[in-house]
């Protein structure tokens, strides 16, 4: 009867002890990380020799990559601030990965001073921006010139104008700028161009222009690119159509000859 209650009165014992915490540091059990989750380096306390770099090694790489572009920054000179750039820098290539939205400007503000998480973050994302080869231009730079660059300018105010995404997402814009290059040149096409001059939009029973899948499961990548495609389509339609009522009116037609609807000259001022 007496081992009965001892063996209850144990396990109260080490509740009450659990709860009102331990006096010593030695009364303290250490608790093991559980076999599902192993231990992971401190951001502080990582060290490599960045001499070779092994690109199977991720956290190495990074680590790399990261102390690097640290070395190279106005931050350098106070070393303690490297962690918080190593998470930052770590962050911003994730959220790249997945394409999704920049947490910080993409552009530093000029006179305004940053934290070491938010410039690692940057140069995080810019990396990964640079090595996916993503296009940008800047549309106000009238020196450096190009048929491509324009049409690439036009198909950004677009994606503006669509609220699509973010500025600071050039992943889903470079999606819709491809589409919408892409639903330009099929607009440009025969027989399609050509049925939609005369009859406004594409005949019933004739294949669409796209297309679109529709499950809910589809990334936010690919809609854009199935939005650049509406855009660069309708406004390539409407631009030549544009081009060839302004070539009708120019010139005369006889009185007794029907045009097809949409080409007709507009009737003279009286």
């Amino acid at each position: 009867m007496r081992r009965l209650m001892f063996a209850g009165i144990v396990p109260v014992v080490l509740l009450l002890s659990l709860l009102q915490g331990c006096s010593e540091k030695r009364d303290c059990p250490k608790v093991a990380p559980s076999a599902g989750e192993p231990a992971r380096p401190v951001a502080e306390e990582e060290a490599y020799d960045c001499t070779t770099v092994d690109t199977t090694d991720a956290l190495k790489q990074t680590w790399c990559e990261a102390r690097g572009a640290f070395d190279q920054s106005p931050m350098a000179g106070n070393v303690a601030n490297f962690g918080n750039y190593l998470k930052g820098y770590r962050q911003g290539i994730n959220d790249a990965r997945r394409a999704e939205t920049s947490q910080v400007s993409r552009e530093a503000l000029e006179g305004k001073t940053e934290k070491p998480d938010e410039a690692g973050y940057r140069e995080g994302y810019q990396r990964v921006v640079a090595e996916l080869g993503v296009l940008e231009y800047n549309c106000r730079d009238e020196e450096k010139a190009s048929e491509y660059k324009d049409r690439w300018c036009e198909a950004d105010d677009a994606y503006r104008s669509a609220s699509v995404g973010s500025s600071d997402n050039p992943f889903l814009r470079e999606r819709f700028i491809d589409g919408y290059m892409a639903g330009g040149r099929v607009a440009l096409t025969v027989p399609t161009s050509m049925e939609a001059f005369f009859s406004g939009e594409n005949p019933e029973g004739k294949q669409s222009a796209i297309f679109k899948q529709e499950d809910d499961d589809v990334k936010p990548t690919e809609q854009a690119f199935y939005r650049g495609f509406d855009e660069g389509y309708k406004a390539m339609i409407a631009s030549i159509r544009d081009s060839i009522n302004q070539v009708m009116q120019q010139m005369q037609v006889p009185n007794n000859m029907e045009m097809p609807e949409g080409l007709m000259a507009p009737p003279p001022n009286q």
